[in-house]
């Protein structure tokens, strides 16, 4: 006969099993969702930190190989450091690919400051030359024209000096001309007024001084003289003498019996009196 208790906890037994299946596959279902959307966050976050960093790469690669590279070179020849420091290029261009992205972030931000920081000295050096070529050029215009200013000043010198000059040359020719009686008015040539850019008035220009006819009448009593020609001091002057004389050639008698002032006889005539002259 068989046992019913045994028969009753079989069934039991049974449906526990088959409850505790179905939770567990319920948790785990729970569990792959909370894990499915744990990691599409994660993937979220490495993704655009990977984009962050990624974008340094350029200036790590600049500072990992370009930079250290060329510093050896420069400074380092005939030393084993190239090869040292050749990981450290290979890790520039691979490091945003590593699946331990968060190790990498640190040493790709010191590439990149370092790089900045390279780049900007060097552009401030460069700004430096240019300024100095700059401010060569401009004190070398500067002398040029401090140079161009002093010629001009020596110039202006000069010409104050020979208006001076001038200034009194007329100054004088004027005194002379009023002593003279040419010139009636006098003028201030230290003044503007009196100066060649402003000349006195026409009608003044057109009246010459009465004493300057009377020059021009004798002139043109000369012209016409009895030697006919139009400049006085081209005439022969003996002829001259002899055609305004009212004597004759021959020499009166001297009161004084002077051999030179007349003779006795009255009987020499100029020409031999110029020859005994000679003789004396």
């Amino acid at each position: 006969m068989a046992d019913p208790v045994a028969e009753t906890s079989a069934p039991s037994a049974e449906a526990n099993h088959t409850d505790l299946v179905a939770r567990l596959r319920a948790e785990l279902a729970e569990k792959t969702e909370q894990i499915g959307s744990a990691n599409a966050r994660a993937a979220v976050y490495e993704g655009k930190e990977r984009s962050r960093i990624a974008a340094w790469q350029p200036e790590a690669e600049f500072f990992m190989r370009d930079f250290v590279n060329d510093e050896i070179d420069n400074y380092h020849q005939g030393t084993s450091l190239k090869t040292d420091v050749a990981p450290l290029g290979v890790w520039a261009q691979e490091y945003t690919n590593k699946a331990d992205l968060a190790s990498q972030g640190a040493l790709a931000a010191v590439s990149y400051v370092a790089s900045k920081g390279i780049k900007r000295l060097r552009e401030q050096a460069s700004a430096n030359a240019s300024a100095s070529e700059t401010l060569a050029s401009t004190m070398k215009q500067n002398e040029e024209l401090a140079e161009k200013n002093s010629k001009l000043q020596r110039d202006y010198d000069d010409a104050l000096a020979i208006m001076e000059e001038r200034q009194k040359g007329l100054e004088t020719l004027q005194a002379e001309l009023s002593r003279a009686g040419l010139m009636q008015e006098k003028f201030a040539f230290s003044k503007i007024s009196s100066r060649e850019a402003n000349p006195p008035p026409v009608a003044a220009m057109a009246a010459p001084p009465a004493a300057l006819e009377t020059v021009k009448a004798e002139a043109s009593k000369a012209a016409t003289s009895g030697a006919g020609k139009a400049n006085p001091l081209e005439c022969d002057l003996m002829t001259s003498l002899l055609a305004r004389s009212s004597g004759g050639l021959r020499y009166t008698h001297s009161n004084t019996n002077h051999a030179w002032v007349g003779a006795p006889s009255g009987e020499q005539d100029i020409a031999s009196v110029l020859r005994s002259a000679s003789k004396f």
